[in-house]
């Protein structure tokens, strides 16, 4: 399996999985024009790769700020994490938050309600 590596710029988050790893990173501001086309790779990666994904496998989310389509987009990368999850893959969601931030802390409280999967919300910056 290839791994999956976005660079960040100033308005996209950095996407990297590393399969050897077992860690797949979304780290950044997401606030691009169109997140649906930032974010479709992702996903299509996610589809294509799902079955091989070893696990333990850790999803680490540390988005400062995002966009409102960046929401939408976001919640289709869940959406694939989900599918593993149900297939009994051990998957962890790991959703960094800054101290206090009310908007993504909803955010995630959010995702996992509406997906029905744990999402673990952690303040602070994620080990790099």
């Amino acid at each position: 399996m290839e791994p999956l590596h976005i660079a960040t710029t100033r308005n996209t988050p950095m996407v990297v999985f590393l399969p050897d790893k077992a860690t797949f990173r979304l780290v950044g501001n997401s606030i691009p024009e169109n997140a649906g086309s930032f974010y479709a790779p992702v996903v299509t990666w996610l589809q294509q790769h799902l079955s091989d994904i070893p696990t333990p496998c850790s999803f680490v989310f540390s988005l400062p700020y995002f966009n409102s389509s960046s929401l939408k987009a976001l919640y289709s990368v869940l959406v694939e994490i989900k599918k593993g999850i149900d297939q009994g893959k051990e998957f962890e969601v790991n959703w960094y938050v800054e101290d206090e931030d009310e908007f993504m802390i909803e955010a995630g409280e959010t995702y996992q309600e509406l997906l029905g999967m744990k999402i673990n919300l952690i303040t602070g910056d994620p080990a790099p």
